[in-house]
């Protein structure tokens, strides 16, 4: 499913316009970033968890010569889904 049928799909079982619901949707999406960007977590319960992990820097190897090189340290995103995500 992509952005659009997420949309069409939200409409449908909300009862509202298609712009509407495109709205709501970008909404959301709008806000889980803001949060994100913060440095916060999002928890939606049943759904699932949105936190932000600190990676260290460390040690790699460039594929391309062979030598050595350090991954500098990031911010990355992860997702624990909720009781009604996970599959049987």
């Amino acid at each position: 499913m992509n952005k659009s049928e997420l949309i069409k799909e939200v409409a449908l079982k909300g009862q509202l316009s298609f712009k509407e619901a495109a709205d709501a949707v970008d909404a959301i999406i709008e806000t889980i970033a803001e949060t994100m960007h913060k440095g916060e977590g999002v928890t939606l319960v049943g759904f699932g968890t949105f936190v932000v992990q600190e990676r260290k820097a460390r040690n790699g190897r460039n594929p391309a010569t062979g030598g050595s090189m350090i991954i500098p340290a990031k911010r990355q995103v992860k997702f624990r889904p909720g009781s009604k995500m996970k599959l049987e």
